[in-house]
């Protein structure tokens, strides 16, 4: 992790209801740029087999 992320793990360290991963998850995305989140979108949606139309439409979306 960044240097920026690790700082807003550290303030939103005592958070209640959010387990370490995910609090690890949302500081590493409030650090991250437009860019990068945009990356990490794609890249969600790549794993779950869901970044072209066509996939999402055999899947269900419409």
């Amino acid at each position: 992790m960044t240097r920026k992320a690790w700082q807003i793990y550290r303030r939103i360290k005592n958070v209640r209801g959010l387990s370490e991963e995910e609090r690890l998850l949302f500081a590493r995305s409030l650090a991250a740029t437009p860019d990068e989140r945009w990356r990490l979108h794609e890249n969600f949606l790549r794993s779950l087999g869901l970044f072209t139309r066509s996939e999402r439409k055999a899947f269900g979306f419409k």
